[in-house]
């Protein structure tokens, strides 16, 4: 009898848990959402319990807002159209993930406060001398950021399709 009693109460303390860390979540996930630019032609975006893939290929690049909550993105810019020298990303991930996909001539800067979680810089400047300059400033907790070439992701298929 104790032990039925002991596991009916760890289950309630579990559910519960669950149940405040959702509401956490989606409290996160809204509180960033409202703050993001909602203009004709943004490039800002949120994810909260879900998935997401977009292509931005003809898109003028700006200044941008991401958030990650419990979901993911991967969201590919490369082909985006630059008019300036350097942009800035700011990135807040709470059980999320992204993967970016930039230009080979984009150079990354990354300021980062990582807490479980961590960022992967998987790219390769092409140009230096005639480099966009991307700042990304991260917030992570228990999530992941990726920034990775297009042309990296077509070598890593070519050689996984190729034994």
């Amino acid at each position: 009898m104790k032990i039925k009693n002991l596991l009916i109460g760890s289950g309630l303390v579990y559910a519960t848990g669950l149940a405040l860390y959702s509401v956490f979540i989606v409290k996160k996930g809204k509180e960033f959402e409202a703050g993001l630019d909602k203009s004709t032609g943004s490039l800002d975006d949120a994810v909260t319990y879900g998935g997401k893939s977009k292509s931005f290929s003809g898109q003028t690049m700006r200044d941008l807002r991401l958030g990650a909550f419990c979901g993911g993105m991967q969201l590919d810019f490369s082909d985006v159209i630059t008019e300036k020298s350097d942009y800035r990303m700011d990135v807040k991930i709470v059980s999320g993930g992204f993967n970016i996909i930039v230009p080979d001539n984009f150079k990354l800067k990354i300021v980062d406060h990582c807490q479980f979680g961590g960022i992967a810089d998987n790219t390769v400047c092409k140009d230096p001398e005639n480099s966009v300059l991307l700042s990304v400033f991260a917030d992570i907790k228990c999530g992941g950021l990726n920034f990775e070439n297009a042309d990296l992701e077509n070598t890593a298929t070519d050689q996984c399709c190729s034994c």
